[in-house]
């Protein structure tokens, strides 16, 4: 039997949690999501109480992320959000970080949760292409989750570039991305992704070439959504290392 791909396991797996409450129904990620960009961009909105159970599986994997972080990151570190999206993984790192500067491509997405945010002071938010960011020996730490799939992989390596330079020496650099996706008919007919099969070996040679060491390697899935350092199944690598040449 063909092995299932990525998104079609996804798919399979939204389709059986909400056919339990509407089976006429189908999900629809930018109803869940109103600046979701048809699934690439995860929205929850913080002026509410949250009530993690009723999040779907890809806000509560992407939740759990940035608990993650917020987790690792030093108080007051100043930390940069590249690829923020929504912005709301910001405001959570601006619990403990002493100022964030999220960074996102779509300006209808930076125009909306600038608004949105604006009562947060220490955080801001930037639209712009990542492989333009001209920050140098800026930040503590930067978060970046479910990004170097958007890029080649001569990109990647650039992209990292780019990380290195904008952190401090021995600055921290948090990130995700699909773990083996396979580059199925549907994710190359969508287009968001342009890297596929990414493992801990490629990540390895990507952050080598870029000045980074790794820290620590660790998995996630649409299970448990817990990021763990040892999973049989996995569905995300989330990756911890810092900038070693400067």
């Amino acid at each position: 039997m063909a092995t299932m791909t990525f998104l079609k396991r996804i798919n399979r797996r939204i389709n059986k949690i909400f056919s339990k409450t509407s089976k006429s129904v189908a999900y629809d990620f930018n109803i869940s999501n109103p600046l979701g960009g048809n699934g690439e961009r995860v929205d929850i909105l913080l002026n509410k109480d949250i009530d993690f159970d009723k999040l779907d599986i890809y806000q509560k994997n992407h939740w759990r992320r940035y608990e993650f972080a917020r987790e690792i990151i030093e108080p007051n570190h100043i930390c940069g959000d590249f690829a923020c999206g929504t912005g709301y993984g910001s405001i959570m790192l601006a619990d403990k970080a002493g100022t964030v500067t999220g960074v996102d491509l779509n300006t209808k997405v930076i125009s909306t949760i600038k608004e949105r945010y604006r009562h947060f002071d220490t955080v801001s938010f930037l639209n712009q292409n990542l492989l333009n960011l001209t920050f140098t020996n800026h930040f503590d730490s930067i978060i970046s989750f479910e990004t170097l799939e958007h890029f080649d992989e001569a990109n990647i390596i650039r992209l990292f570039g780019i990380f290195n330079r904008a952190l401090k020496q021995n600055g921290q650099l948090i990130f995700s991305t699909p773990y083996m996706q396979e580059q199925s008919e549907e994710a190359t007919k969508m287009g968001f992704h342009l890297a596929f099969n990414i493992d801990e070996k490629k990540i390895e040679h990507w952050l080598k070439k870029a000045g980074f060491k790794i820290d620590c390697i660790n998995y996630q899935n649409y299970d448990t959504h817990n990021v763990e350092s040892n999973l049989e199944k996995k569905e995300f690598i989330v990756c911890v290392a810092h900038s070693s040449n400067k």
